[in-house]
């Protein structure tokens, strides 16, 4: 049912590529636009919103906008579940709106994330994205409100451009009552951009350095006065600093339909067509030095390695407001991810270190699968004075999964290459499929929160949730053409788990909030040692103190302290052995500002201190890491943006935007062998505005840094971008 084909060519350039995005979504749109006009949706929740502001498909589901501009800030989380103020919520967020997206020039969640406090952003073999919040790397990234099961199963995953994103928040720390097991450093919720109750459109083109070219347009509105749709198309083709380059491509369709006042139904469509060229990065000597002569700006990957993406994705949610303060909601999701890999990972040098070994030549093929569904229930009611705000849910996913890896072959295989001048083609290289690994899961979530208002100057959380995993994991043989030649043995976990969150805010004056909260989380352990025996899941808790000040609505700044543990970590072992590590905490805090403190002067700025440290074990064993920095955990982060335009007189319409990011030395692996030196980059903005016309000028990098911003294998670094810019011309309706 939720499934289609369509054949496209083969990855080309800019054209072909975002041609084929396009057409997947012609396919589906009529069917998409019958399934919405059958279904019922909500006038109340269609009329005039702020143009920067997404809220969700009711008043249950806003999306705060932590934003920039002088616009009016929404004060709702749809990360909350419940339509709460953020000021009378006890935990920490942070967004990244679609203004600071434009004013920055960002195309993908990795640069998005540098205008966030608690999160480092990493990008391994060329576009897998993965992100460490408040010091660790548990983390659940949904789209909409819905998780994607494709990072707590291998911890990284590609994701395409920001083309049709509003906002993008972090919810820091354990989240899992709300959205269920794996979500211990927090929650990374991409929110897609919702019809509107007026005609909107916008066109923007952009060029730059690496051969960058961008296109962009979207455009959405009533189509009658129940039915509003919002279509968005992205274009995105670079040949990359070392030649590491990508082309993403991705079209969407969103359908809101309210055929009642309490009544209404909200339908998205989704694909993307991605190509990634990989890059294993520069092997480090010991002490993280660079071999003498060796040039960082080359890419020393075969020409046939590639990293593929294709996704199509739907959801369906449905809400209805009875008459008592009784909301329900159910949301049906399904997506078909395929990630398509083929690398040579390791590069180690030879005894004179003038030539490279590549080695351990690496071919999968993933096909995610899931299905799943939130159904909710949410009851406003009061009680002898007291105001309640009760949320109880059944949440449902079903996911199938298949990797398929083989043989890699040719002469091109393990091959030698010249440190100086290399020759990248060292023959042909090829692999066919012998095996797919099979997972499948169950799980079925229930919980229940209550968000009590005991009087105006103290209100209350608090929530838990029982869940119960189940999963089947396999190994069949295959043939050439995936057809299953011997089938292997099932192996077979189940897990249940009570997590549970509390918090309480005090606010002695109206513009201030001091809360506290506590809150657990667990992540099942998917692996199954040599000796058939299953890992306990692992388990963790944050307890949290802050305050949030909001002298207006056009800003807030907020200042959270918070300690983490995380216990029953596994370590991956050559050879697909995996044991058991102990304990790992975290604990700092973070200071972030956000707004308009002057009219035309937008800030966005944060400052992190975390201490992430592996933990001895338990007994008379030693852990060796113990006392160590945890792997990726920098301890100090700082982002800073500032925007000023020009409000009247002769240069109105003028902006000049600038902008600090400073990271401090990451680990990279869990005995503080390799290092990443700190770094700090300064980005450099200038644009003019006249009428529907916007011209901008991003210059990243400003000064030219030469640093390094992500690894594998802990001692495979790769170079920062050098200074670069980007030119965009945009037109808005």
């Amino acid at each position: 049912m939720f499934s289609f084909t369509t054949r496209c060519p083969r990855y080309g350039r800019i054209g072909e590529a975002s041609l084929c995005a396009l057409l997947a979504v012609a396919l589906v749109s009529p069917w998409s636009s019958a399934l919405a006009q059958t279904a019922p949706v909500n006038p109340a929740d269609s009329v005039a919103r702020p143009s920067v502001a997404r809220p969700d498909v009711a008043r249950t589901h806003h999306l705060s906008e932590v934003t920039v501009s002088g616009t009016h800030r929404n004060a709702f989380s749809g990360i909350n579940k419940i339509d709460v103020p953020l000021r009378d919520m006890p935990l920490t967020t942070s967004a990244v709106s679609a203004r600071t997206i434009e004013q920055r020039g960002i195309d993908d969640l990795q640069e998005a994330m540098k205008n966030t406090t608690g999160v480092r952003a990493n990008n391994t073999y060329g576009g897998f994205q993965h992100f460490t919040i408040r010091g660790f790397s548990n983390f659940v990234l949904m789209v909409d409100g819905v998780r994607d099961e494709r990072h707590n199963i291998s911890t990284s995953a590609p994701n395409t451009n920001l083309a049709n994103v509003e906002s993008v928040e972090v919810l820091k720390g354990p989240a899992s009552v709300l959205f269920g097991h794996s979500a211990l450093g927090g929650i990374i919720n991409i929110a897609r951009k919702r019809p509107s109750a007026d005609f909107k459109a916008d066109f923007s083109v952009a060029y730059g350095s690496f051969n960058t070219r961008r296109i962009r347009a979207g455009a959405g509105g009533p189509i009658n006065d129940k039915l509003r749709y919002r279509i968005d198309f992205g274009m995105s083709d670079t040949d990359g600093y070392r030649h590491s380059g990508s082309n993403t491509n991705n079209g969407y369709l969103a359908l809101e339909y309210t055929p009642t006042e309490r009544d209404l139904f909200y339908l998205t469509i989704g694909a993307n067509k991605d190509i990634y060229d990989t890059d294993t990065g520069l092997p480090m000597l010991e002490g993280s030095r660079l071999a003498p002569g060796m040039d960082r700006g080359t890419r020393y990957n075969d020409p046939a390695d590639f990293l593929k993406h294709t996704r199509y994705d739907y959801q369906l949610k449905y809400v209805h407001r009875f008459n008592s303060g009784l909301t329900l909601s159910d949301q049906l999701s399904y997506y078909d991810d395929n990630i398509d890999y083929f690398s040579t990972e390791e590069l180690s040098f030879n005894t004179t270190l003038d030539s490279l070994n590549r080695s351990f030549p690496f071919y999968f093929n993933h096909l995610t699968k899931p299905l799943q569904n939130q159904l909710e229930l949410t009851y406003e009611f009061d009680t002898k004075g007291i105001s309640h705000k009760l949320l109880a849910g059944y949440s449902l996913s079903l996911l199938d999964r298949k990797t398929y890896n083989g043989d890699v072959f040719g002469p091109g295989k393990n091959a030698t290459v010249a440190v100086r001048n290399p020759i990248l083609n060292q023959g042909y290289i090829d692999f066919k499929d012998t095996y797919y690994r099979a997972t499948m899961e169950n799980v079925h979530g229930i919980y229940v929160q209550d968000w009590i208002k005991i009087s105006e100057k103290l209100k209350g959380l608090i929530g838990l949730r029982y869940d119960i995993f189940r999963g089947t994991y396999y190994t069949d043989q295959v043939d050439t053409d995936r057809h299953v030649t011997s089938q292997g043995p099932e192996s077979k976990i189940s897990k249940s788990a009570l997590t549970y969150r509390a918090g309480l805010v005090y606010q002695p004056v109206e513009v201030l909030s001091v809360y506290g909260s506590y809150s657990t989380y667990f992540k099942p352990a998917r692996r199954v040692a040599p000796n058939g025996e299953t890992f306990d899941p692992e388990t963790g808790y944050q307890g949290e103190v802050g305050s949030r000040l909001e002298m207006s609505a056009k800003w807030t700044a907020n200042l959270a302290f918070y300690y983490m543990r995380k216990n029953n970590q596994l370590e991956a072992l050559p050879g697909g052995i995996y044991k058991r590590i102990g304990s790992a905490e975290s604990k700092g805090f973070e200071a972030e500002v956000n707004g308009s403190l002057a009219r035309g002067l937008d800030v966005t700025a944060g400052y992190t201190f975390s201490k992430a440290k592996y933990l001895p074990f338990d007994g008379a064993e030693l852990n060796p890491v113990a006392g160590k920095q945890v792997a990726f955990a920098p301890a100090n982060m700082v982002n800073v943006w500032l925007n000023y335009e020009v409000q009247n007189g002769a240069w109105k319409g003028a902006s000049l935007g600038a902008g600090v990011n400073y990271m401090d030395e990451t680990f990279t692996n869990s005995t503080n062998t390799f290092v990443m030196p700190a770094y700090t980059l300064a980005d450099l903005a200038l644009g003019y505005r006249i009428g529907r016309v916007g011209i901008r000028l991003n210059i990243n990098n400003l000064f030219n840094e030469r640093y390094y911003a992500n690894a594998i294998y802990a001692n495979q670094f790769s170079p920062g971008t050098t200074r670069n810019f980007l030119v965009s011309l945009r037109y808005s309706l």
